[in-house]
């Protein structure tokens, strides 16, 4: 930084060097170093505590997002390739009726980063709303089974927000503290919303942690109908915007937690007895699955109903990874019904 003449302030004497080359560098979002960590030095629990304001910051900081990202992910960093294969829904197997009959409900969601924007918090009021307008435009133009509606939350009321929420279709209200400081809630409601077609088992939602997340959902045991009406989803989306998608890391996200496929399969599951034995997590970690509570990360079980997703979502394709999450329930359930 030359600053002529002028001699520095003493702050800048006195800070470590190498911390104020860091504090001076910024994306040309005007993210800086501090924005990105700003949520772990408020919470010194956090499992990652950082977040990517705009895309560049990935690149640009990536002294810090390589080596978290490496250590989260179990990723090679240098040799890491963005790989993407949707496959084909009509490829996965039908479980026997008796393995379906324990399956409650089956949902995928993926999360993307339009072009051209920064991520949640470093979009301001008129940006973001920027955002949303282009997006429910883009989810206009959706048509078939996919047609739908698009409500803002600044015109729902709060019996229409439970009602959603309870069926699991919207996200809580702003309620994650660790997201709160990283600045995701910025301006909240405004310019958040949630689109739905018509049967109410193809789902986005707009501006909560990401700008998208595209959800397909429904009762019962079909991947088949959920995957191929996702893969059905991406693509018509894909004609009407543009999304982030970089050389290693793949789909850009807020949370580095969720670059890559971007993609939770889960399924809601159950399994009383494997529980119990203990085998759960066991088979789980064995096949990466991820085991949680029906109300989220950090919830318990209810009635031996257990959410089980995928734990990778990096470095391997989105096939793969859908095929993997399924391969692993069936082998919960030869388990539970042996």
């Amino acid at each position: 930084m030359s600053h002529g003449s002028k001699k520095p302030s003493l702050t800048e004497k006195y800070l470590p060097k190498d911390l104020w080359k860091w504090l001076s560098v910024k994306t040309s979002f005007g993210t800086t170093v501090y924005d990105c960590v700003k949520s772990a030095l408020e919470h010194p629990d956090s499992n990652v505590g950082l977040y990517a304001p705009d895309p560049e910051a990935y690149d640009t900081f990536s002294e810090l997002f390589h080596p978290v990202i490496a250590e989260y992910h179990k990723v090679e960093v240098e040799t890491l390739k963005s790989i993407h294969d949707l496959g084909s829904a009509d490829n996965l197997e039908d479980l026997p009726q008796n393995y379906a009959d324990q399956i409650v409900s089956t949902r995928v969601r993926v999360g993307r980063t339009v072009k051209g924007f920064p991520m949640a918090s470093k979009l301001t009021r008129d940006t973001r709303l920027e955002l949303e307008s282009k997006i429910k435009e883009g989810l206009s133009k959706l048509d078939g089974e996919l047609a739908g509606t698009y409500k803002s939350l600044t015109e729902m009321t709060k019996a229409e927000k439970d009602a959603l929420i309870e069926e699991h279709i919207l996200y809580n209200d702003a309620d994650d503290k660790y997201l709160r400081d990283a600045g995701g809630y910025d301006d909240w409601p405004v310019g958040r919303g949630i689109f739905m077609n018509n049967d109410k088992n193809f789902i986005v939602w707009v501006n909560e942690e990401d700008h998208i997340r595209i959800i397909s959902m429904q009762k019962g045991a079909s991947l088949k109908q959920v995957w191929g009406r996702l893969v059905k989803a991406i693509h018509a989306m894909e004609t009407v915007m543009e999304f982030v998608r970089h050389d290693k890391f793949g789909y850009l996200t807020f949370c580095p937690t969720n670059i890559g496929t971007g993609l939770r399969a889960s399924v809601h599951v159950k399994v009383p007895k494997t529980a119990e034995s203990g085998k759960l997590n066991e088979i789980c970690s064995s096949m990466d699955l991820q085991p949680r509570g029906i109300h989220g990360e950090h919830t318990e079980s209810v009635g031996g109903v257990y959410d089980i997703s995928n734990k990778i979502r990096i470095g391997r394709t989105e096939w793969d990874l859908i095929n993997t999450m399924w391969v692993g329930v069936k082998k919960l359930l030869e388990n539970e019904l042996a």
